[in-house]
This record gives C-alpha cells, sequence and structure tokens, in this order.
C-alpha cells in the first residue's frame, strides 16, 4: 500500500453502501503504508457491524486512538477483539474524567466512558498511553495533545459539564483531541468531535509542524452549536486561509453548518457518513 486511506465506520448517517447502519457517533479507520489506526469507535452499536461490511478486521489494528472521553466516542471500545498483544490506546490523560449533559433545569446524565480503564486493559489488553503534549504515535501520525484555546469565537456547548469536589462545572474538554496525518496529497486533519474548536485545532497543527496549508479537514467540527452566525463564517474563513481542499463534515457539524458549508465550498465539500472513504 503506497497511499493512505481515511476510511468513515461510524456515523450519524450511513452514507450510499450496502449493510451500513448509522449511529450518533464517529469511528474512522486510518491506514497508512506503515500502520492501520482506529480513531474513536462510535457508541457501541455499529462498529463490529459496519467493519464487517467493510471487511476491516479489527483484530489486525496497530493502536486505537480516543478524541474525548464521551460515550458516542468510546462505546465500542468492547466491540474490538481481544489483541494477543497489548493494544496501544492513545489519549489525554482526561479521558476518564467524569462527564455528564446538564440542560438547564434538568439532573445531570452521565454521557463519559462506560467502562473502566481496568476493565478494557482486562478485555481487550489495551495498554493506555496518555499524551498532554503534541505527540508522534506512528509514521507521520501526530496526536494533537491539549489544544490551546486561542479563538475566542469557537462555538460551545453550556450544556456539557463534569463533575469535580466543588460540584458540576462547564467541561473544558482538555481531553480534546485530533489527529494530523501526512499523506503523499498533503496533511489532513482528522478530528472527533473538535469541542476544542475547529479553528483552534488548525492553528495549532499549524504552530506544531509548520504547515500553512492542509489537504483535507475531516470529522466533527461541532459548528452545529454556533450560536452566532459569524462563528461559523470566521471558521469557514479559515479553511480559506488555510487553503483547505476537502472539508469532510461529520457527527456534530449539524444540518445547518454543514447546509451552508455546502453552499461556499461546492466541490471543496463532502459529507463524512458511514462508509465513505478518501485516498490520498
Amino acid at each position: 500500500m503506497t497511499h493512505t486511506r481515511i476510511i468513515v465506520i461510524c456515523e450519524n448517517r450511513a452514507h450510499m453502501t450496502r449493510d451500513i447502519m448509522g449511529e450518533h457517533g464517529f469511528a474512522a479507520l486510518i491506514k497508512t503504508p506503515d500502520s492501520c489506526l482506529l480513531m474513536d469507535t462510535g457508541q457501541g452499536l455499529g462498529l463490529a457491524h459496519n467493519a464487517s461490511a467493510m471487511k476491516i478486521d479489527l483484530a489486525a489494528l496497530d493502536g486505537v486512538v480516543i478524541s474525548h472521553g464521551h460515550f458516542d466516542h468510546t462505546g465500542g471500545l468492547m466491540q474490538i477483539p481481544a489483541q494477543k498483544t497489548p493494544l496501544p490506546v492513545h489519549a489525554h490523560p482526561d479521558l476518564f474524567a467524569p462527564k455528564y449533559v446538564m440542560p438547564r433545569g434538568e439532573s445531570p446524565t452521565y454521557i463519559g466512558i462506560p467502562f473502566s480503564q481496568t476493565a478494557l486493559e482486562e478485555t481487550i489488553n489495551a495498554r493506555f498511553e496518555f499524551h498532554s503534549d503534541f505527540t508522534d504515535i506512528a509514521s507521520g501520525v501526530f496526536f494533537s495533545g491539549q489544544v490551546p484555546r486561542t479563538w475566542s469565537f469557537e462555538p460551545s456547548d453550556d450544556r456539557l459539564v463534569t463533575e469535580t469536589k466543588d460540584g458540576f462545572v462547564p467541561d473544558p474538554f482538555n481531553d480534546d483531541a485530533s489527529l494530523l496525518i501526512e499523506t503523499p496529497s498533503g496533511p489532513v486533519i482528522l478530528t472527533g468531535c473538535a469541542h476544542s474548536g475547529i479553528v483552534n485545532i488548525m492553528e495549532h497543527f499549524a504552530e506544531k509542524s509548520g504547515h500553512q496549508t492542509f489537504h483535507a479537514v475531516i470529522g466533527g467540527t461541532h459548528l452545529g452549536f454556533a450560536n452566532d452566525p459569524s462563528q461559523l463564517e470566521q471558521a469557514m474563513d479559515a479553511f480559506d486561509r488555510f487553503q483547505v481542499q476537502t472539508i469532510a463534515v461529520s457527527h456534530c457539524t449539524g444540518n445547518e453548518a454543514a447546509a451552508r458549508l455546502f453552499h461556499r465550498f461546492k466541490d471543496r465539500f463532502a459529507f463524512a457518513g458511514a462508509g465513505w472513504h478518501m485516498d490520498f
């Protein structure tokens, strides 16, 4: 294999591919000439089913990356077959922080990772490797680490909280991480939900890697939670500033934001649903 392929396995919508199911969540496979990595696992409904339909062998993974500790990105971890040798699982140290959704006037509902670290180590032979900083995790694949929040206009969701000794507080999403993948076509960014802010993520990777352009941005952008229209406009301006050739959105981008992205970027836009793939 001389190219890189990214395949979306789990996403809210099923792409036009036979026997694929949609679910609220995200998972994608990254196949490079040197490694096979799984980023996120959906919520546990479709990972094994869709992987089988797409003839993806989850027993042949070289590693797993978790973008953050929400159930819709971690719930499929137990669908990964038990590995003969320890399976590296790359994540931020706050992966297991207690996460909840708490709409105003309602009681909190737990939405964090549904398994303990010990259970995952014992059941699928996971070996957790926690990174706070930008880290090379495979040949040409870089884990973002904690992303600085420098752009004040990024969308946020005040319903999402974490539990501390002082009670429930807004989740800072220190664990939100993305990947930078070097490909023959150019650098590609793969996100889970982009709770850090999609522009912050691009700026972070530009600063760490020296790249001033990105061939593609794929995954959840969290732009569906932009309350101010100018937030989306500034994000779209940033895609142009970084000369992103393919903007392939998933999951938490939202229908209205996706429609506006399509209207502006036309042939540069794609819906990255379950079953969608792209070669580089």
